[in-house]
């Protein structure tokens, strides 16, 4: 498939029909935005940071200026050749010359030379130089062809044959997209070997799909499903074509289930489901979404073309998207729908009026936040319900007990119960149990909260076109405190049994409670390394002692 960018005609094709001229509008914007003389220096003391104070945006925004202007100048070099064969070789100079390709927060030692660091972004890195020398190869100046294969052997191909890496044994991205990307770099530049390792990239990939349930929802949420299955399409297409067609991934249902899960986690055009690490509006690459269309065609729904992100930093995912484009897939209607995942234990439901989504599971996901038996609504294309999704990463971010302190991570934060004072704990093992019998989803979560005390805990959902009614059924020993938690991010504005927030009402017997908010911070933080703070309202809706059932309904 990538020989074909090397015929003249085709790339002619590219730079002048009409055909192609989105792409063209929109790498040349890319180009000018994000393209500049003189990327940041990747400094020592911001490389440090991670391992000294668990800071890691200052070194990764430099890092990506240096890959961006890379894969940006070989588009630029491909389709319009010239100059930018020059700025190509300067940039693969200056990559090539890099001590790790790795992200700092991947590297495991900093006091240890470690320039053969094999992770998410090194391994992506060295798929990008290998599409390029062999797309362009011929074009470029012979020192660097050889530097390409020096570094492409002494950073990917030695690294993976000498051991077995941690992401090899993970049911996640990491195993996708590390996988993908070495075993590409290996069929374009080193096919004997890679032949040799075949079987070691099929069982990665095993173990990858294997981290989906058999509905395909990938528990890690809708902005890894994106990044993870990225790789894997790039990988089994190209695997599909270097077997003639005898290895063929997309044969297989439970890939299929996995390729429309995005489908099912859409509340409105602008809205995501969120769970874990994600964002309430992530888009999906059209390197994934062209490839999956054309093999697919109406079994995969198309979103509109704002729900496109375009692939600009590994170019391998460049090519793909070129080769599968295609104008007529615009936008398929959204339509309503209602979607039980019951091995997953996942709920979603899109009316006329509102999307509602929520969620059985465990708290033992990969990215994982406490929030099982959360929910989010949403009305008139945002979050009023909400779910925060991620915070910004840092080293502490991801290490326990820290992890499950922040607001966003913490079941302090999802609309969930508070029992005793307690909110979710994180005990790998325990899991909740869902069903959904005569148009009601329930989710038996007790186990979720490691309180001895509690003897029964079930949310059950009711819905109609217009409303959702939430009741807890619960039994606890002795004296305790049962409290309702409702979080958005526009303030609750509390009368009686009533609580209206943004274009929604709540509406509970006032008689079994009462109502009262407080406010917190949502932080999140742009790439450049500024901070954005969102205000959160954390409704508390307490209930009366002595009661074992307590319901409320949103009107929408």
């Amino acid at each position: 498939m990538f020989e074909k960018f090397k015929d003249p005609e085709f790339i002619r094709e590219i730079r002048e029909s009409e055909k192609y001229a989105p792409i063209r509008a929109q790498y040349e914007k890319f180009y000018s935005e994000k393209v500049v003389d003189e990327p940041l220096m990747l400094k020592f003391s911001k490389f440090r940071l991670f391992a000294e104070k668990g800071e890691r945006n200052l070194y990764e925004f430099a890092l990506n200026q240096h890959i961006d202007k890379l894969v940006l100048n070989a588009y630029m070099a491909l389709i319009y050749g010239g100059k930018y064969i020059s700025e190509l070789e300067d940039s693969l100079y200056d990559v090539l010359s890099m001590y790790v390709w790795a992200i700092h927060a991947h590297v495991p030692d900093i006091n240890e030379e470690n320039y053969y660091e094999l992770d998410l972004c090194s391994t992506a890195l060295g798929s990008t130089i290998a599409t390029i020398d062999l797309v362009l190869g011929d074009k470029l100046h012979p020192l660097i062809r050889k530097r390409i294969d020096t570094e492409l052997r002494r950073r990917i191909l030695e690294p993976f044959k000498e051991q077995i890496w941690h992401w090899e044994d993970r049911y996640n991205n990491w195993t996708s997209v590390c996988a993908g990307h070495t075993a590409l770099t290996l069929m374009i530049k080193y096919p004997d070997e890679f032949d040799k390792l075949y079987d070691r990239f099929a069982e990665n990939m095993r173990k990858y799909i294997a981290g989906f349930s058999n509905d395909g929802v990938c528990y890690e949420g809708a902005g890894y499903w994106g990044y993870g299955l990225s790789s894997f399409v790039m990988y089994a297409v190209l695997l599909k074509e270097y077997t003639n067609g005898r290895v063929d991934y997309f044969k297989d249902e439970k890939v299929k289930n996995i390729c429309r899960f995005f489908e099912k986690v859409t509340l409105s055009p602008d809205v995501i489901t969120c769970y874990g690490d994600t964002t309430v509006n992530i888009s999906f690459p059209c390197s994934l979404l062209y490839p999956l269309k054309s093999i697919y065609n109406d079994e995969v729904w198309f979103p509109q073309q704002s729900r496109l992100s375009y692939p600009y930093n590994q170019f391998a995912q460049i090519l793909l998207y070129i080769e599968y484009y295609d104008p007529k897939y615009t936008s398929d209607e959204l339509r309503n729908a209602e979607y039980y995942m019951a091995d997953a234990g996942w709920y979603t439901k899109r009316t006329d009026h509102y999307s509602l989504a929520a969620r059985g599971g465990s708290n033992g996901d990969s990215h994982n936040h406490n929030d099982v038996g959360s929910f989010m609504l949403v009305k008139n294309n945002r979050q009023v319900l909400i779910d925060m999704g991620t915070r910004y990463y840092t080293k502490d971010y991801f290490e326990m007990p820290n992890r499950y302190t922040y607001l966003e991570t913490s079941s302090r934060g999802h609309n969930v119960p508070i029992i005793n004072g307690q909110y979710q704990a994180n005990v790998r093992g325990t899991r909740s149990y869902t069903s959904f019998e005569n148009g009601v989803f329930s989710v038996d979560f007790k186990e979720l909260y490691d309180i001895p005390e509690l003897k029964k805990l079930v949310r059950e959902y009711t819905s109609d076109e217009n409303t959702v009614t939430v009741k807890d059924i619960y039994e606890i020993e002795g004296k305790s405190t049962f409290t309702e938690r409702i979080v958005s991010y526009v303030e609750p504005k509390i009368n009686g049994g009533v609580i209206e927030i943004d274009s929604v009402l709540i509406k509970f017997d006032e008689s079994k409670a009462n109502a009262r908010y407080e406010t917190d911070i949502h932080v999140t933080k742009n790439p450049d390394d500024t901070t954005i703070e969102t205000f959160v309202y954390l409704t508390s809706i307490d209930v009366n002692d002595n009661i074992n059932e307590f319901s409320f309904t949103i009107i929408a």
